[in-house]
């Protein structure tokens, strides 16, 4: 299940190449050097916990989201970036390694990503040129996050699991 994990991800971080492309009117050739490529490691898990919040069975493979003082979490694909395969993930972009590997994968369960990327994009199609900070303070709004990060300052740490009934169950806020 863990290289499952990685690949449904790293066909996550196409989906937003693809949406970030569109959004800027870029073709792909551009997206590595464009001057507001800032999908950056804090960005990209905040829109990957919104993406997984608009599909239930995502919530079921992405499993391991953690309350951090920036918001939502997926530990088992943080602690895994190193494992990604077509690109390279940092702290300040998102960069494609192998464009035709990239652009050609399809995962197992590819198809959730898809629809909850067309939800996201429903919601807020704002969002992907978004600020990374600006998508932490969304993500502090979640309740889950409040009352799992309040739990864990309480215990004198810095990180927590978030139960996912919390975020089946919450309120889902997508606009600041």
């Amino acid at each position: 299940m863990h290289q499952d994990k990685i690949n449904l991800f790293e066909y996550f971080l196409k989906e937003l190449v693809n949406w970030f492309c569109s959004y800027h009117n870029i073709g792909l050739s551009d997206f590595n050097n464009h001057q507001e490529n800032d999908l950056s490691k804090l960005k990209v898990f905040k829109l990957h916990f919104f993406a997984c919040t608009k599909n239930d069975r995502l919530i079921s493979i992405f499993n391991s989201f953690h309350a951090l003082p920036y918001g939502h979490v997926e530990s088992d694909v943080y602690n895994s970036l190193s494992e990604l395969q077509f690109c390279k993930l940092d702290s300040v972009k998102l960069t494609i390694t192998n464009e035709k590997a990239f652009m050609e994968q399809k995962p197992y369960n590819s198809d959730l990503i898809d629809t909850a990327i067309i939800a996201l994009r429903k919601e807020n199609k704002e969002l992907i040129a978004a600020s990374a900070f600006d998508l932490v303070e969304l993500s502090h709004r979640w309740f889950s996050w409040r009352y799992t990060f309040e739990e864990a300052r309480n215990q004198h740490q810095f990180s927590k699991f978030i139960n996912p009934y919390l975020i089946l169950s919450e309120e889902k806020i997508y606009s600041l």
